[in-house]
């Protein structure tokens, strides 16, 4: 898998906090809710992009968000320890550095 796009996902109660590496333009933020219609629009907002995703996810609903959006061939979805990573630009970073 190239490199791709880059997503880090801060997966909190309320909110999914959204950091995009290597779209355009070069750093994305970008929020949804953290229920089932916020997922459902994340995996929208990806598959528009066209290209193979890497997504480290962390935080209270890491796996809720993670079995929602699922890997596919184009797809990886890994869930961090918070310790890791904080924000979701670390967890971009993170997903671009070892996924």
């Amino acid at each position: 898998m190239n490199a791709g796009l880059c997503v880090g996902v801060a997966a909190g109660r309320e909110r999914l906090e959204l950091v995009l590496l290597g779209a355009r333009p070069r750093l994305c933020r970008v929020s949804f809710p953290s229920n089932a219609i916020g997922w459902a629009a994340l995996r929208g907002f990806l598959a528009g992009h066209r290209q193979p995703v890497r997504i480290a996810v962390a935080g209270v609903a890491a796996l809720g968000f993670a079995l929602a959006v699922g890997n596919a061939s184009e797809r990886r979805v890994l869930i961090i320890a918070r310790a890791l990573a904080k924000t979701a630009h670390q967890l971009a970073v993170h997903a671009k550095n070892n996924l």
